[in-house]
């Protein structure tokens, strides 16, 4: 009797300590919504704002919690509990960022980039991983002529998801290589750029010509971020597709993962080849079409 009262006494200690939070997320200059923007708790759990940016999560612990709201193109902003711990619904203002992206645009107009070249993992895969809604999964694809280019078109291998019960959205994202820690750097494009794709097996093709991305000297990250745009749907929904993957051909790990915007992790995945007996690091088999300057 007093084991079930003391579990009862936890129960009712967790529900004091756990919120709904309600809000909407906007721009702080325009006062327009922001649709599909991540939010995530310290705790790793996170959501979506609708199209219409508003969005509903709950916190474990009011008193521990802090709750982070970023999408490409602003400032990220992040809340402790007391911010939100007596509101019924909260706004959050993002501020716009402000970084000048006209140098490059300007000096990439005065080049004529005519010599077209794709780049990405060489050996064919039909090993296929299923992606997490909210993740983001990011490759690096070098460049080998060290020369600036522009990318002209990209691509993403798919396999279908049998049981898959929503198709996803694509948000592409582009990033420098950071150096120093040879993970996804600064942002090459400040905007969301959605793609539906179609669950079945193929290669999809998406042209980013006029988004003027420049192929940096030193390679550069693609990211596909995987977008629950259906609004609120049930827990452990199955989406699709799925990505295909394959061996690197240097047994390198080229990949990342992030988690709504939460932090980077290695996300490469080893495999065991049991018909040549040893380890073998796979990779999303994710490419680009490169327009260079004709040499």
């Amino acid at each position: 009797m007093k084991k079930i009262s003391f579990i009862l006494f936890l129960i009712s200690i967790n529900l004091l300590n756990s919120q709904t939070i309600n809000g909407i997320v906007k721009d702080s200059t325009t006062g327009e919504n922001i649709a599909f923007a991540n939010i995530v708790l310290k705790n790793g759990k996170g959501t979506y704002s609708s199209e219409f940016g508003i969005f509903e999560l709950e916190l474990m612990n009011i008193n521990t919690d802090t709750l982070k709201i970023s999408t490409l193109g602003y400032e990220s902003k992040t809340l402790t509990f007391i911010d939100f711990k007596n509101l019924t619904k909260l706004e959050v203002l993002l501020n716009p960022k402000i970084e000048s992206l006209d140098e490059v645009l300007i000096s990439s107009k005065k080049i004529k980039y005519n010599d077209r070249v794709i780049l990405g993992e060489k050996k064919e895969g039909n090993i296929s991983v299923t992606s997490l809604v909210g993740y983001e999964t990011a490759l690096f694809i070098d460049n080998p002529r060290k020369i600036k280019g522009q990318l002209n078109r990209i691509y993403i291998d798919l396999k279908k998801r049998k049981d898959a019960e929503y198709i996803a959205t694509f948000n592409i994202k582009f990033y420098e290589l950071d150096t120093l820690g040879n993970k996804p750097g600064k942002e090459l494009h400040n905007e969301n750029f959605y793609v539906k794709p179609k669950n079945k097996k193929y290669r999809l093709w998406v042209n980013v010509k006029d988004l003027k991305i420049p192929f940096p000297e030193n390679g550069i990250y693609i990211g596909i971020e995987m977008v629950n745009t259906y609004g609120k749907i049930k827990k452990y929904s199955y989406f699709g597709p799925m990505y295909r993957y394959t061996q690197n051909e240097n047994d390198k790990s080229l990949t990342w993962s992030n988690y709504h915007n939460s932090g980077w992790k290695n996300g490469s995945i080893d495999f065991k080849n049991k018909k040549k007996m040893k380890e073998e690091i796979l990779n999303p088999m994710f490419g680009i079409e490169v327009l260079f300057p004709k040499e």
